[in-house]
């Protein structure tokens, strides 16, 4: 995954890794918009703002025709024909947009019910050509920003996004974009080690939740993609449950371990599920469960929309609970009428009452 012009090569397995978030991500994300035969949004919107001439040199699909091939598969879906949908095609390279227009028109991907914009605009100009849409509560946004080299996605420009209404967004920092990160203040002071691109990614993480209003219950999670010695990184935005709730499904489909890397984040040398000499070795997971029971066993856990909380907190599934509150339940500490929380009730959340402590 070069900084370079890698769609002039083939697609190396760190991009490919970062392409197949992005689809299975639309994937997700589409049908919560089109399902439905009284949709909830009027118009659909998806940007890809650094999309390129949409294959590698060995024709293997980038972005945006992945997004085209999704939106497609959901023609049979309910809301289809109740819903405007717009595709947002940008790059700042002219001849990479012509590319695009045929490789679209090529794979016969101009597909009817849809509305692309495809334009050469570099990313700010296409920021600003379409404030109107992030800016309107009746449009579902889903943007990617596959940047690469200068960071495009500033202070100014996350907040723009967060403050945007129903939009979810995944954005790429480059390896190079994190070391110079790392000699931000706010993130120095949180990483031991400034050449540990792993744990500089968290806290850049932490960074842009910071930029968020106090108390806002804005969900950020990272993912982190290894290629050679560098590491590369995704950063996920959403204002909804169902919209965190989704991309940890898909990055722990990517990787069953940790659901935020496509490599052994601990650096033990050791391969997954292998276990130290003697004794287990601690998981992501293992602190997750000892924090949710903590927090269960403190009162501070009332309904199952508490511990969604806590598991999109630590970056788990809320199918991670399950254990706990099993246990619990077993053991007389809690009562409670179901075994996984489930999203779909985040409204109106079914309780879980304390018994003992």
């Amino acid at each position: 995954m070069k900084t370079a012009d890698f769609h002039n090569e083939p697609f190396d397995e760190g991009t490919l890794t970062k392409l197949d978030i992005f689809e299975l991500y639309a994937k997700e994300w589409l049908p919560v918009f089109l399902s439905r035969p009284t949709p909830i949004c009027k118009s659909l919107h998806v940007f890809d703002f650094f999309a390129g001439p949409g294959t590698d040199s060995a024709a293997t699909w980038g972005s945006p025709l992945r997004l085209l091939r999704q939106i497609n598969n959901y023609r049979d879906q309910p809301g289809w024909d109740h819903v405007s949908k717009h595709v947002h095609l940008y790059d700042g390279d002219a001849q990479k947009v012509a590319k695009l227009k045929n490789n679209i028109s090529s794979h016969k991907l101009q597909l009817d019910g849809i509305r692309l914009d495809v334009r050469a605009l570099k990313f700010q100009r296409a920021l600003e050509a379409n404030s109107n849409i992030f800016a309107d509560p009746n449009a579902a946004k889903l943007a990617f920003i596959d940047q690469f080299g200068v960071s495009e996605v500033g202070d100014a420009v996350f907040r723009t996004l967060a403050g945007s209404p129903r939009c979810d967004f995944l954005f790429f920092i480059s390896s190079s974009t994190l070391h110079r990160f790392a000699d931000h203040p706010a993130i120095k002071q949180k990483i031991e080690r400034p050449d540990d691109s792993y744990h500089v990614h968290r806290a850049v993480c932490d960074y842009y939740r910071g930029l968020l209003p106090p108390n806002s219950e804005y969900f950020v999670a990272p993912f982190s993609i290894k290629k050679g010695a560098n590491i590369y990184g995704l950063v996920f935005g959403s204002a909804h449950p169902l919209g965190i709730d989704k991309f940890l499904q898909v990055t722990w489909r990517k990787d069953a371990t940790s659901g935020e890397a496509n490599f052994d984040i601990h650096r033990d040398n050791l391969v997954r599920n292998q276990k130290y000499l003697g004794f287990k070795k601690p998981t992501k997971t293992d602190a997750f469960e000892v924090e949710l029971e903590t927090a269960i066993r403190s009162g501070a856990v009332t309904s199952e929309l508490d511990v969604m909380r806590i598991c999109y907190a630590h970056g788990v599934k809320r199918q991670h609970s399950k254990d706990v509150l099993a246990k619990l339940k077993k053991d007389g500490v809690i009562k409670l009428s179901f075994r996984t929380p489930d999203v779909a009730n985040w409204r109106s959340p079914r309780p879980i009452e304390l018994l003992r402590r």
